[in-house]
């Protein structure tokens, strides 16, 4: 058998295997929740982000939503496309930046955010809690690190 093309003894050495296990981990306990208000992850981040928006007076454009959520703008523009669908969101021109498309809640989606906000941040709280205080900081400010450090165009 020829050399080992991996780095670490044990799988779990690997940074970016135990990234992947945790993300599988987060990912199946949104789901969870996600799924009793029949929306995707990508489009929790959406109307999460959008809600945000609302609260810290920041623009509510498609293009904001991009760079905020960090989704690709033509996987942005299909999830947006069904929260239309679904009757949650509606976009139209921005009326300060002609170039800018804003979206906006529907009434539909105004009642259903905050109901999806609540169970994720419960998720959230039971996830994160197995951590204790320092850790979870230090958990934060190296993945806040990791994120920076890695931005294209930051």
């Amino acid at each position: 058998m020829s050399e080992s093309p991996f780095r670490h003894a044990k799988a779990d050495d690997s940074p970016g295997f135990l990234l992947w296990k945790l993300t599988a981990l987060w990912q199946q306990k949104l789901a969870e929740v996600l799924d009793a208000h029949g929306i995707t992850q990508t489009q929790y981040a959406i109307l999460a982000s959008l809600r945000w928006f609302e609260e810290q007076g920041e623009p509510p454009t498609q293009a904001h939503l991009a760079e905020h959520t960090r989704i690709d703008k033509m996987t942005l523009s299909k999830a947006l496309r069904r929260l239309e669908a679904q009757r949650l969101v509606k976009r139209s021109p921005s009326k300060q930046d002609s170039r800018a498309i804003e979206v906006a809640f529907t009434a539909k989606g105004r009642k259903l955010i905050p109901q999806a906000v609540m169970g994720i941040e419960n998720a959230d709280a039971e996830f994160f809690g197995r951590l204790d205080v320092r850790d979870l900081a230090t958990y934060q400010a190296l993945t806040a690190a990791l994120i920076t450090g890695n931005s294209k165009g930051d």
